[in-house]
């Protein structure tokens, strides 16, 4: 389920989280984030296999890091959706909280770049498009995912892609809200943050997680990120201020209409990435068709 398999023994197993999680088989830790550890998990009632999420117990004390793993809780248990990672049982009152999530077979689009740097187009148009249908879904219930980013796409063995780390997740109408009185929404990695994050906007985030997706389009494409900088700062004042290389010039084998499409993403201007995602989603398809037909 996690990008990076960090397999240990049970009797590695912190003491905490076995008192806690009875109902849990710990089979073996197989991701470590920031602030929470990843388990392979078997349910000792049904047998099945689940990832079991768990704040570590050096962040407990961290409001923020308990707020993200509520987050996450709460939006993954509302939104039925086959492109969003399921979110099941969650005891977020003890300590250390935790949180259990349907189990995924496969690796992460970011381990997947590491190992093959660029993708076809057509499958990368295709991991696009179900990325578009889960960000349609939280947007339907009325949530952005916030941090659209290749580590936060799960290329699944039976080819289904899904969008797992819902922590950033929150309603549009509060990134709204925040954007236009204090314009300080600011979630997400600065690599993929939309031009508007750091100013003032009528617009929620379904318009910065479409901007994350071009990013992830991008590279997924060329194999490199449109901007680079060596500081945050940088990093931002490229994304509102200057113009990625053309797709084409990089990776001329891309379709003009989908280098354009990339761009498009990319634009500077919000409103200029199109209305709600429904649109997204079909825009994608259409290309996806275009390159069967041609193929």
């Amino acid at each position: 389920m996690a990008s990076r398999a960090l397999p240990r023994s049970l009797s590695h197993a912190p003491e905490s989280c076995l008192a806690q999680v009875n109902d849990f088989e710990l089979i073996a830790l197989v991701g470590r984030g920031a602030f929470a550890d990843v388990w392979k998990v078997r349910d000792r009632r049904t047998g099945q296999f689940q990832a079991l999420k768990q704040l570590r117990a050096d962040c407990t004390d961290q409001p923020a890091a308990r707020q993200l793993l509520k987050n996450e809780a709460e939006i993954g248990r509302k939104i039925a959706c086959e492109y969003v990672v399921k979110v099941g049982h969650a005891r977020c009152e003890i300590e250390p909280p935790y949180l259990v999530m349907e189990w995924l077979s496969g690796r992460t689009l970011d381990d997947r770049l590491a190992a093959d740097r660029r993708l076809f187009c057509s499958e990368a148009l295709w991991i696009a498009r179900q990325c578009a249908q889960g960000m349609h879904a939280l947007m339907v219930a009325g949530y952005t995912h916030g941090d659209i980013k290749p580590s936060n796409i799960f290329l699944c063995d039976n080819g289904m892609v899904k969008l797992i780390d819902l922590g950033f997740a929150r309603p549009d109408r509060l990134v709204q809200e925040e954007l236009m009185t204090h314009g300080r929404a600011v979630t997400g990695t600065p690599e993929y943050l939309a031009p508007e994050t750091l100013i003032s906007s009528k617009l929620g985030g379904a318009a910065r997680d479409v901007y994350s997706l071009g990013v992830t389009l991008y590279r997924m494409l060329s194999g490199s990120l449109p901007f680079e900088g060596e500081t945050v700062i940088d990093l931002v004042r490229k994304h509102q201020q200057s113009l990625p290389p053309r797709l084409r010039s990089l990776t001329p084998d891309v379709p003009r209409e989908v280098g354009e499409f990339v761009h498009r993403l990319l634009s500077k201007q919000p409103l200029r990435r199109g209305s709600g995602l429904s649109w997204l989603v079909q825009d994608l398809i259409g290309l996806e068709l275009s390159l069967l037909s041609v193929g």
